[in-house]
């Protein structure tokens, strides 16, 4: 495997990316549940996806502008399979499979388990753009987004529970 260069302004792009796919299955799911309750709490999760793809895309325009953007761990190969590793088991990290598992979820039980498993994976590769990146800025806004995927668990697990104690 080639040697993966990868800076602050990359991270928030895939950020950006990570939120985009997660809006549009909550969406897909929203459209598709029986559940009242389930609609909501995926309509209130399609929304905060937008409000973090903004506060990314605001990450990469920041970023953009100042004068380097190369992390001290930019030109680590080991690193960069790593990153590329956990991109690539990611939930959210390809819209097709994104598509692909919101059909096959067989019910609003399986969903939430979905989406609880893609905010499992945000939180690690969040956690690991913490360790990461070297601005203030960008570090703020990675620790902002880990404390909302946190949120995102905490809701959905709580979702669960409910739903699989009205079956």
């Amino acid at each position: 495997m080639s040697p993966m260069f990868f800076s602050e302004i990359e991270a928030a792009r895939i950020a950006q990316n990570m939120e985009t796919n997660g809006r549009a299955f909550y969406e897909r799911f929203a459209a598709k549940t029986r559940s009242p309750g389930v609609r909501d709490l995926f309509i209130q999760l399609a929304e905060d996806e937008k409000k973090h793809f903004a506060a990314f895309e605001e990450l990469e325009e920041t970023l953009q502008s100042r004068p380097s953007d190369t992390s001290a761990n930019a030109d680590d190969p080991e690193l960069g399979a790593y990153i590329e590793r956990l991109l690539k088991t990611q939930v959210f990290s390809d819209s097709g499979d994104v598509a692909r598992r919101a059909d096959q979820a067989k019910d609003d039980g399986e969903a939430l388990a979905v989406g609880m498993k893609a905010e499992r994976d945000s939180i690690v590769f969040y956690q690991e753009m913490i360790d990461f990146v070297d601005t203030k800025v960008a570090r703020k806004a990675f620790d902002w987004i880990l404390k909302e995927e946190r949120r995102h668990l905490s809701l959905l697990g709580d979702r669960a529970a409910d739903f699989a104690g009205t079956q």
